[in-house]
């Protein structure tokens, strides 16, 4: 048993301690040490201007006997060598029980080597929509006609490298061999039946719960409305075009399409450029040539009228609603691009530093995610989109911020600072784009595939140097068009457009859009945007 400390040594010792720290705390304010001295604001910094000169496209450039272009270049960090194929029509599903790449590149243009291939290619016929991913699944997950699905697999996996349809990814002792893997691939894909009726049967679930979520159905709503549901922007799969596939359609795609005049070839590595190119031709330069893929880009416009449009998901009432504003835009290649894309910088672009990013997120705090963007096409126009997801009873209050920040900038309310601000971001982000051998080949690559000018990075800079506030004011103007807005709303239909409720926070701001947008309501907007009608969009 612990025994009880007398009371007499408790208060000596307390004593001892008081006195201890007792001329620390009576010494004047002049002995203390002084505070360090701030340092010059961050805006006070000043910085030797970037300088920066990308590669050019010629010096990377390569074509084999076949016609087929490569874009080369020696990469020798670590033994190890990645080729990609990129195409309009040829694509390569991951495949192989899983041992493969996914069938896109993600970040373009810094996305990883070894996998890849094009998008849509609006070459697939209208009663087999889903011909062109079936096909690029299938050639890796059916094997050739020499080799077994399960055979490839387990010789790349002895080899330790991994191989699609449309690219490889392997240490450089096993080049050779996986080349040739590769090429038997992408000449005689054996396309079981077996393994065709279960690619077309994994197809299936996600094209009968693509309504079911919210996401899916607000951005596939948003470009019914602007495109109009008769282009084939729009087209999708669906389960009766999927199943009419038969294995001699997939025989037929590839036969067309498949071929080396619709592709161009990708390679990085630690090697030696000549001594590659050799190999190259060895087994690439024997790959044949096919019918020359001709999409047919459609001619669009916009044929929606503008005004509030709704749409809920199948089978659910989401307690947060998707709203997207906007209407056609226009194609990355217009001269105006650099002009719009600083405009939306500071409109909706810069994250953080951006006016709906302020107002709606920081400032009232009714969304996680809300922004403006110009998402651009080479060959049609792209839209304009002002995009938010908040709770159901703020979506209306959220979209007269965002309308009130899009007639903010058609007025002409933008200043040298701001623009100076987003000719900063997108110029020091520029040299970023070349940060990977490969991606500065993948940059080249889908230059020439789309048929862009091949100067385009050579002009960059000076293309976003010369834009003046003059442009930005003159831009807002025209690429802001309230007489064709689109106000789309995704969600529960009947709790998201009866807006703003008199227990929410900001109820000043919120009176003041009201006042401004014709009411809480949706019904506001439907007023002042359309005909005064809410409609009502059905599921496709």
């Amino acid at each position: 048993m612990l025994k009880k400390m007398p009371v007499i040594v408790l208060v000596g010792a307390l004593a001892v301690t008081l006195a201890s720290v007792a001329p620390f705390a009576q010494s004047p304010a002049s002995s203390r040490t002084p505070a360090a001295a701030k340092g010059p604001r961050p805006e006070r910094f000043t910085y030797p201007p970037l300088a920066f000169t990308p590669p050019k496209a010629a010096e990377f450039r390569a074509v084999l006997s076949n016609g087929l272009v490569v874009y080369i270049a020696e990469d020798p960090a670590i033994p190890w060598f990645e080729a990609t194929l990129v195409s309009q029509v040829i694509t390569g599903g991951g495949g192989g029980g899983g041992r493969g790449r996914g069938a896109e590149l993600a970040g373009w243009p810094q996305g990883p080597g070894g996998g890849g291939g094009g998008g849509r290619s609006f070459l697939e016929p209208p009663d087999k929509l889903g011909i062109q991913a079936i096909a690029g699944g299938l050639v890796r997950a059916g094997g050739t006609t020499s080799m077994t699905a399960e055979q490839i697999n387990e010789r790349m996996d002895f080899l330790a490298g991994t191989v699609t349809a449309t690219g490889l990814s392997i240490h450089t002792r096993h080049v050779d061999e996986g080349l040739k893997i590769w090429l038997d691939l992408l000449t005689s894909p054996a396309f079981p039946e077996d393994r065709l009726q279960r690619d077309k049967q994994a197809m299936l679930p996600a094209i009968r719960n693509r309504n079911r979520n919210i996401s899916s159905v607000a951005s596939r709503t948003f470009q019914r409305l602007v495109y109009g549901d008769a282009s084939p922007i729009v087209a999708e799969p669906t389960e009766a075009t999927v199943s009419g596939i038969t294995r001699a359609d997939v025989v037929a795609w590839h036969k067309k399409y498949w071929g080396a005049n619709n592709a161009i070839l990708i390679v990085s590595g630690a090697f030696k450029k000549a001594e590659m190119l050799q190999k190259l031709e060895a087994t690439f330069g024997k790959w044949k040539n096919a019918e020359k893929a001709a999409p047919a880009w459609p001619k669009v416009q916009q044929t929606t009228k503008a005004g509030v449009y709704m749409v809920q998901p199948q089978g659910a009432s989401p307690n947060q609603g998707i709203i997207q504003i906007g209407h056609l835009g226009l194609t990355r290649d217009d001269p105006d691009y650099p002009a719009v894309d600083l405009m939306n910088y500071t409109l909706g672009g810069g994250s953080f530093s951006s006016r709906i990013t302020k107002i709606v997120r920081t400032d009232n705090g009714l969304a996680y995610t809300t922004n403006s963007s110009f998402p651009t096409e080479i060959h049609y126009p792209g839209t304009f989109q002002a995009f938010c997801q908040t709770k159901n009873e703020t979506v209306v209050f959220a979209a007269q911020l965002m309308l009130n920040e899009i007639e903010r900038m058609r007025a002409g309310d933008v200043t040298d600072l701001d623009l100076k601000f987003a000719k900063a971001a997108r110029l020091s982000a520029f040299p970023a784009m070349f940060s990977t051998v490969s991606g500065n080949l993948r940059n080249f690559a889908a230059l020439e595939l789309d048929g862009r000018p091949m100067d385009f990075y050579e002009t960059y800079e000076a293309r976003y140097g010369r834009v003046t506030l003059a442009d930005i004011k003159r831009v807002a103007q025209k690429y802001l068009q309230p007489e064709k807005l689109i106000i789309m709303v995704a969600g529960n239909t009947e709790e998201c457009k009866a807006g703003a409720g008199k227990m929410l926070p900001n109820q000043a701001t919120i009176d003041e859009m009201a006042g401004k947008f014709g009411g809480r309501s949706l019904d506001g907007l439907a007023k002042k945007y359309g005909d005064g009608t809410i409609h009502v969009v059905p599921l496709k």
